[in-house]
């Protein structure tokens, strides 16, 4: 085994890596009012091996770019990678959409990234179609290998839930339903799909709702839900002053929004064990 390589690999999870990206550019996220929405494939790894400390730092410095020169709101870094991730294998990178031009994108690329991303073995991925998107592909090596799941859910009480998002940022919603149709859930998104089926809420296992969006009206239709059907839902809030490392529970789901953040709160709100300060509710924040 080549000694130089082994030191710079690592094993680490990709959602603590995402997390900690998104700390490290809240701050000029904040200034410009750009909101930063993660997509990741099922075909993600939870564990990966490789050099995540460079990933990070080159991440975070292409993001701060963009931030600094996209008019848009919201900013969608996807991740993706092939079907069966056996050993190692490319893992793409996109941040869709960014509003700028290409000229100017691939400059930076090759003036203030090209060393990053060669170190990494990595590559930038010409996209002729969406000529706005950053689209890089990065080997990383499966931590677990032979593992076609890397979020399993313990028992049959948790699996087949049907899940209705309203969220008033439509990008979110699309990716947090990539997310649970991780688990095989049905996802409806949006009021139009609630009116589908009747405006009735009991058809549901699980609500997500934006606060700006949640009146007192919807609360007592969700309590009256509750009185004949098991229906949970969890409050989709922007919060900036909690604590990054809060354990995310049943009341504490905090941006942002990954696959394991994803099956953390399944677990929460499915968790049989007795608890005196637990509910429902689960609140949604920013970090």
């Amino acid at each position: 085994m080549d000694i130089g390589e082994e030191t710079i690999e690592d094993t680490f999870n990709i959602n603590k890596v995402l997390k900690t990206l998104f700390s490290s550019v809240k701050e000029i996220a904040n200034e410009k009012r750009i909101e930063l929405i993660y997509e990741m494939d099922s075909t993600i790894p939870r564990k990966l091996r490789g050099d995540s400390e460079s990933l990070l730092l080159l991440l975070s410095k292409i993001l701060t770019f963009v931030f600094q020169n996209s008019d848009r709101k919201e900013i969608v870094l996807s991740l993706s990678s092939v079907e069966d991730f056996l050993y190692e294998e490319f893992i793409s990178f996109r941040i869709q959409e960014t509003n700028i031009e290409k000229e100017k994108l691939l400059a930076f690329l090759q003036i203030h990234a090209s060393k990053d991303i060669e170190m990494l073995g990595g590559k930038i991925v010409d996209d002729h179609e969406n000529i706005s998107d950053i689209h890089l592909s990065i080997p990383f090596k499966n931590f677990e290998l032979g593992f076609r799941r890397h979020y399993r859910l313990p028992d049959k009480n948790v699996v087949g839930k049907k899940v209705l998002l309203l969220c008033s940022n439509d990008k979110t919603g699309q990716s947090l339903k990539k997310m649970f149709k991780y688990f095989h859930y049905e996802v409806d998104v949006g009021m139009e799909e609630l009116k589908k089926n009747g405006n009735d809420l009991g058809l549901y296992d699980i609500l997500i709702v934006s606060e700006t969006i949640f009146t007192e009206k919807i609360k007592e239709t969700i309590s009256k839900v509750q009185e004949r059907a098991p229906l949970k839902y969890a409050l989709l809030r922007d919060h900036d002053d909690l604590d990054d490392d809060i354990k995310t529970d049943s009341e504490h789901f905090i941006k942002p929004i990954t696959q394991e953040k994803i099956f953390d709160l399944i677990m929460s709100l499915y968790d049989d064990k007795p608890s005196t300060d637990k509910s429902d509710t689960a609140k949604i924040e920013n970090a």
